[in-house]
């Protein structure tokens, strides 16, 4: 129901549009965020910045908040107009990694192929290592 049709005004071509991605809230983990509210991500980007930009609002977790972000050149800054929330949480994108703070886990990585393909096992790791953790 959401696709339309138009003509393209330079050649003439049927195409197909379709409304753009609004994420109600967008959750991200970037490295650091100064006290001012940017939020500095540097490494293998993604889609980070687009979705913040995109979402009605947004949660930053980050690995420390700073006084001064130490953006170099090739890094991608959000700036705080576009983040709604901002928490420290060191080693937040564990078992993945921060660029310039802990490397990526490979053997957690190897192991969830086997863990995330059968239900049970799931809901086990689930138990064991989400909501029970740190219960006692």
């Amino acid at each position: 129901d959401q696709i339309k049709f138009i003509e393209c005004p330079f050649t003439g071509e049927r195409l197909a549009a379709v409304p753009s991605v609004r994420p109600d809230v967008a959750v991200i983990h970037a490295q650091r965020a100064d006290r001012k509210g940017n939020v500095l991500i540097e490494g293998i980007v993604g889609i980070q910045k687009e979705v913040v930009l995109a979402a009605k609002r947004s949660i930053v977790t980050v690995e420390e908040v700073v006084d001064d972000l130490g953006a170099s050149v090739n890094a991608c800054v959000l700036p705080s107009w576009a983040v709604t929330a901002i928490a420290e949480a060191p080693k937040g994108a564990s078992p993945s990694y921060a660029l310039g703070y802990y490397d990526r886990d490979n053997a957690f990585y190897k192991e969830w192929d086997g863990i995330a393909r059968d239900r049970d096992t799931f809901q086990a790791w689930l138990k064991d290592n989400v909501f029970e953790k740190g219960a006692a």
